[in-house]
């Protein structure tokens, strides 16, 4: 039976940091990080599935020596969202900043990254080997879980047992900890599918990262570091992904080329499309006895804003957060005080992108002649209003809002 400090369940982007963060501000914490799968190989970069990582999610990761492991990071300097059938309009760029963050870690300004999701996990990986506080169980096959007042335990199905001080469930959306601990999950099925693949284009992108809202469901077209390579995120009902998945190549290339208005020209896909159900959870409880959730374990959005890496790792710097200020201070690393700190905080944060992306999703949804007229107002007015699109870049970008410390920007213009 292994007794560790802190147990995290889930070699994810999410548990990696969790871990890196921890040991290394913490280098007395025993730290235990199991995955049901094996370990990350270093290979080469497929694009399958990539995510937009903003500013504050760039910082803590330049500050763990990760991000400079990254090969594939290419960035974006330009946004561009719009609405197929309306004049509705808004464009972002790095002039709208204001004054640079002067602890970005990059030789120009951005607005955010592309980063491939598996390359990010086993650069992680990499740079969490280095600290001999941190012990690894890969195609870890979890039995059962008890959390109590005192101490978790844990088994597996080849018999061995963990026993844990606290005991964190940063294994995705489909969370073992939470089922087994029956810790209550709101959702609902926001009835698409997204349809993701890698898509050559005949126009340059530009380093622009595009929106269009279809009647349908957004398209996104996301700038790789080749500059006629996008990645796509194409959210639409799943019976409609099933059939673009079906199609021919050349004619889902047409399907995506007319869907896209041509911004980029002809549409030509490259890899293999897959698709992948959009719900939102929500765990109304993060916290039992001493076992807590994080990340895609306690939230998972819609990927229209890309905020989904963002949100989940600003929970686990908080969390880390939370635990070094309370070792540093001679207290425990699950102290049930800290705990509910870290669930108000957090839950807080993610409360609000659910609602903010909730509303943008329905916002877009009507198709009434006046709701679009509004959203076409609207969107041009804001288009215009300098001081109100760098409120919203701030918010977006992570240098606005309750962060913690490590993500926070060094200088912030409004």
């Amino acid at each position: 039976m292994l007794d560790t400090d802190i147990l995290i369940t889930g070699a994810g982007s999410a548990g990696l940091t969790l871990a890196l963060l921890l040991a290394k501000n913490s280098p007395d914490l025993q730290i235990t990080v199991l995955e049901q799968g094996p370990a990350p190989q270093a290979g080469a970069v497929s694009l399958s599935r990539v995510s937009a990582l903003n500013l504050a999610s760039q910082r803590v990761l330049d500050s763990l020596g990760v991000w400079q492991l990254l090969n594939a990071k290419p960035a974006y300097q330009q946004m561009q969202v719009w609405e197929a059938d309306s004049f509705a309009r808004i464009e972002f760029a790095t002039s709208d900043l204001g004054a640079l963050d002067v602890q970005s870690g990059s030789s120009s300004p951005a607005l955010g990254w592309i980063v491939d999701n598996e390359e990010l996990r086993c650069c992680l990986y990499q740079r969490a080997q280095q600290y001999p506080n941190i012990q690894w169980k890969f195609d870890a096959r979890i039995q059962q879980i008890s959390a109590s007042e005192r101490q978790n335990l844990l088994t597996l199905a080849d018999g061995s047992a963990y026993i844990s001080k606290l005991l964190v469930g940063a294994d995705g959306a489909n969370s073992l900890v939470r089922e087994q601990l029956k810790m209550p999950l709101a959702f609902w099925d926001y009835d698409h599918h997204g349809l993701v693949a890698v898509v050559r284009t005949s126009a340059p992108h530009q380093a622009t990262a595009r929106q269009v809202f279809l009647p349908t469901g957004p398209l996104a077209l996301l700038p790789l570091a080749d500059p006629h390579l996008v990645s796509i995120v194409w959210s639409v009902a799943p019976e409609r992904a099933a059939e673009l998945i079906a199609l021919p190549a050349e004619q889902f290339n047409q399907a995506l080329t007319a869907a896209s208005q041509s911004v980029l020209g002809v549409l030509s896909v490259q890899t293999e499309r897959r698709s992948y159900p959009l719900k939102m959870r929500y765990a109304s409880q993060w916290v039992k006895h001493n076992a807590v959730l994080v990340a895609d374990a306690a939230h998972t959005i819609h990927p229209l804003a890309g905020q989904g890496m963002n949100l989940g790792l600003m929970d686990v710097c908080a969390l880390a957060e939370l635990i070094v200020q309370n070792i540093s201070t001679g207290r425990t690393c699950n102290e049930q005080r800290m705990l509910r700190q870290y669930e108000r905080w957090r839950k807080a944060e993610a409360q609000q992108m659910i609602a903010l992306m909730e509303a943008f999703k329905r916002g877009f949804m009507l198709q009434h002649p006046l709701a679009k007229l509004v959203r076409a107002v609207g969107m041009a007015a804001t288009n215009q209003l300098a001081p109100v699109k760098r409120q919203l870049l701030a918010a977006a970008l992570g240098n606005q809002g309750d962060l913690p410390a490590v993500a926070r920007p060094g200088v912030i213009s409004l």
